[in-house]
């Protein structure tokens, strides 16, 4: 007796409704996916502001004041296509602001860094990136201030919903 072999696959619907179902993932999984990226970028900030901070502190604590002058990230090259700036080490260590707060970076960084103070008690230093490479940038602010002779310092972030 021979049997007839019974040709199988997939029906159109089938298939139809596969690709449906990870199209529905993908819709929930990409914005995911996307926020997740830039809270990972954003953490580049507060941790070169924090080290900024400790700096200061020894800096205060050391010299009864914090260190004076201005400073501003010098990008060697900047990439409009990734929004990252590569520095060089030479452009922090030649800055005598930098090279007090013993303050430098030497890998591609997404945010540009300055620093400012004209008091022995006060100064700010500033984080400014754009994640996404439109035209929105965040910006993370870092307090120097010294009550009572105590060195202070606080990180403002930028709001949750901002970039």
């Amino acid at each position: 007796m021979i049997s007839r072999l019974k040709k199988r696959g997939f029906t159109l619907i089938e298939l139809m409704i596969v690709v449906a179902i990870i199209g529905i993932l993908a819709a929930v999984a990409i914005p995911a996916f996307m926020d997740y990226m830039k809270k990972s970028k954003k953490t580049e900030a507060s941790l070169q502001l924090n080290k900024i901070a400790k700096n200061s502190k020894v800096y205060y604590n050391t010299n009864a004041g914090y260190v004076q002058g201005s400073a501003a990230s010098k990008p060697s090259t900047y990439s409009a296509t990734t929004c990252k700036a590569a520095t060089v080490d030479s452009t922090w260590a030649a800055d005598s602001t930098w090279s007090a707060l013993d303050f430098q970076i030497d890998e591609p960084n997404l945010f540009k860094y300055d620093y400012s103070s004209s008091a022995v008690t006060s100064g700010v230093a500033h984080a400014v990136g754009n994640l996404d490479c439109d035209t929105v940038s965040i910006s993370y602010t870092l307090t120097l201030t010294a009550p009572s002779g105590n060195a202070s310092t606080v990180i403002t972030e930028p709001r949750p919903n901002s970039d």
